[in-house]
C-alpha cells in the first residue's frame, strides 16, 4: 500500500472494513474454513490463532503502512538504480524502518489479543461449540461449574503472564526503539530475550533469500497460477451452482429487509453508547496524562497499571464486577465499553502524546510562567491533539467491538440483555444463525466506516497543521 497507489486504493478501503468487523463476525468464516475441513481439533486450533490475529495485527498494518509511507523518495530512487530485489528492500530498508511503529503498537495489539482471549478459545454457533483447552476457556468453565478456587488461581496466572510479559519483552521493546521513558520494564532480562530472537531473525531472513533464489531460478508465479487455473476454474465452478446463485439473488432483498430493519432497530442505542465512552475515554486519558506529564514516578505507575487491566479479556469483567454492583447490570455495560475503548486513547496520549512534546515549548511556556488551568487548555492539549485524534478514531473501532461483551452475558445461572447491534450479533450466534451474524456485521462495519470518513477524518483534517512550531 505504502509504495503502489493502485495497491492502496484495493487494499485500504477492504483494511477498513475487515478491521470494523467483530469477532464474532469471523465465526461463520473459521467454522467453514478451519474447523470443517481440518477437524475440530487441527482446525479448532487455528481457528483460535485466526481470530486472536483479527484483535491484533489491523493497528500494526497501519503503523507499518505509516512508517514505510514516510520514507525518503530517495530510497525508491536508489534500489531502482541498484535494481535492489523486492526480498532485500523488505529485509533491509522496509523491517528496519517499521521497527519503532511495530514496538509501539505491539503493547496495544498484546493487550487486545488477551481481551478477545475467551471468545478465541471458546467458538459456538448455535448448538455447535468447540471449547478449546487454555487459559481463558479454564476460567470461564471454572466460573461456570462455580468453582471459585480454580476461578481465582486462573484470573491471578492471567494477571501474572500479563505483568511478565510487559515487563520483560514488550516494554523493553517500545523503551530500545522508541525512547520513551514512561514504561517500567527489566532491560538487563530483555537483552538475554533479544540475542536468541536476533538469531531466530537471521535464520527466518537466510531461508527467506534461499526461498526467493530457489523461486527466481525455477518457475514464476505467473506461471505456476497458468498452470493452476483450469483447476482453481474447476473447483470454482463445480462447487457454483446455478440454481444457488439465482436463489441467493430473488431471496437476496427479503435478507437485507429483515437484518436490515432488526439492525437499524438497535443501532440507536449502540450508537449512544460507543461515542459516550469514546469522549469519557478522551478526557480521562488525558487527565491520566497530565499526571503523568506533572509527577512521572506516578505516571509509571498509571501506565503499569493501563498495560495489566487493559489485557484482561472481555468476559471476566461480568462476573467479577456484577456481584460488587450489587445486580447494577448498566455499570457493568460501561465498563467493559470501557475496556474494550479506553487503552486505544491511554496508550496514544501517555506514551506517543506525552512522550512527543516538544521541549521548547515547555521550556518557553516556564519562562513565560504559563501553568494551570491555562498551560492545560492553551499548552498541553493542543499539543497532544494529533495523538488524542489517533486513539479516538481506534477507541472507536475497539468500542463498537466491545458491544458484543458488553450489550449481552449469558450463563446457566443467568441472562443480562441490554439491547443494541452487540447484543444481536451476540443471540444470532447463539441462535445459529449465520446469514444474521454476517449481515449484521457487515452493516454494523459500514456504520463504522462512515462514521470514520464523517466524523474523525473531517476533524483530522481541520487540525492538520494546527499547533506546530516551526523552528529555524
Amino acid at each position: 500500500m505504502a509504495r503502489s497507489k493502485r495497491v492502496e486504493s484495493i487494499l485500504l478501503p477492504v483494511l477498513d472494513i475487515l478491521q470494523s468487523i467483530p469477532i464474532l463476525g469471523f465465526f461463520p468464516a473459521v467454522l467453514a474454513l478451519f474447523v470443517t475441513t481440518l477437524g475440530p481439533v487441527t482446525g479448532g486450533e487455528i481457528s483460535s490463532i485466526f481470530l486472536i490475529v483479527t484483535s491484533q495485527v489491523w493497528n500494526m498494518i497501519f503503523g507499518v503502512y505509516s512508517s514505510v509511507k514516510s520514507l525518503d523518495p530517495s530510497i525508491d530512487q536508489l534500489t531502482a538504480v541498484y535494481r535492489l530485489p523486492l526480498i532485500y528492500r523488505l529485509i533491509y530498508i522496509y523491517v528496519p524502518a517499521s521497527r519503532s511503529s511495530l514496538a509501539a503498537n505491539s503493547i496495544i495489539s498484546w493487550a487486545g489479543g488477551w481481551f478477545f482471549l475467551t471468545s478465541a478459545e471458546i467458538i459456538s454457533m448455535g448448538r455447535v461449540e468447540y471449547r478449546l483447552k487454555g487459559l481463558g476457556s479454564f476460567i470461564v468453565s471454572a466460573y461456570e461449574s462455580g468453582d471459585v478456587e480454580a476461578y481465582t488461581i486462573g484470573l491471578l496466572t492471567l494477571f501474572t503472564i500479563i505483568l511478565v510479559s510487559y515487563l520483560v519483552i514488550w516494554n523493553p521493546l517500545t523503551i530500545k526503539y522508541t525512547g520513551i521513558k514512561s514504561l517500567l520494564g527489566f532491560m538487563r532480562i530483555y537483552v538475554v530475550v533479544e540475542k536468541a530472537l536476533s538469531k531466530i531473525w537471521g535464520l527466518i531472513i537466510e531461508k527467506l533469500i534461499m526461498a526467493y533464489s530457489a523461486i527466481r531460478g525455477g518457475i514464476s508465479a505467473i506461471q505456476l497460477c497458468f498452470l493452476l487455473s483450469p483447476i482453481l476454474l474447476y473447483l470454482y465452478y463445480e462447487n457454483l451452482h446455478y440454481e444457488k446463485l439465482i436463489l441467493v439473488t430473488s431471496n437476496l432483498y427479503s435478507v437485507i429487509t429483515k437484518y436490515g430493519v432488526e439492525f437499524l432497530w438497535a443501532l440507536p442505542l449502540t450508537l449512544i453508547r460507543v461515542y459516550s465512552v469514546v469522549l469519557f475515554g478522551i478526557a480521562l486519558s488525558i487527565l491520566l496524562a497530565y499526571i503523568s506529564h506533572t509527577r512521572f514516578k506516578l505516571g509509571v505507575l498509571i501506565v503499569m497499571l493501563g498495560e495489566v487491566l487493559s489485557s484482561i479479556p472481555a468476559m471476566m469483567w461480568w462476573p467479577i464486577l456484577l456481584p460488587v454492583l450489587q445486580g447494577f447490570p448498566y455499570g457493568v455495560m460501561v465498563f467493559v465499553y470501557l475496556q474494550g475503548s479506553l487503552w486505544y486513547t491511554f496508550f496514544n496520549v501517555l506514551l506517543f502524546g506525552v512522550s512527543s512534546l516538544k521541549e521548547s515549548i515547555l521550556e518557553l511556556s516556564k519562562v513565560y510562567g504559563i501553568r494551570g488551568k491555562y498551560y492545560l487548555l492553551k499548552v498541553f492539549i493542543p499539543s497532544l491533539l494529533p495523538s488524542i485524534l489517533a486513539g479516538g478514531l481506534s477507541a472507536s473501532g475497539g468500542a463498537w467491538n466491545a458491544s458484543i461483551a458488553a450489550e449481552y452475558f449469558k450463563t446457566e445461572n443467568f441472562t443480562v440483555d441490554m439491547g443494541g447491534v452487540g447484543s444481536l450479533i451476540y443471540k444470532q450466534t447463539l441462535a445459529g444463525d449465520t446469514l444474521g451474524v454476517l449481515s449484521t456485521s457487515f452493516l454494523m462495519s459500514l456504520v463504522i466506516v462512515g462514521m470514520n470518513k464523517a466524523l474523525w477524518a473531517r476533524i483530522l483534517k481541520r487540525i492538520s497543521g494546527y499547533y506546530v512550531v516551526e523552528q529555524g
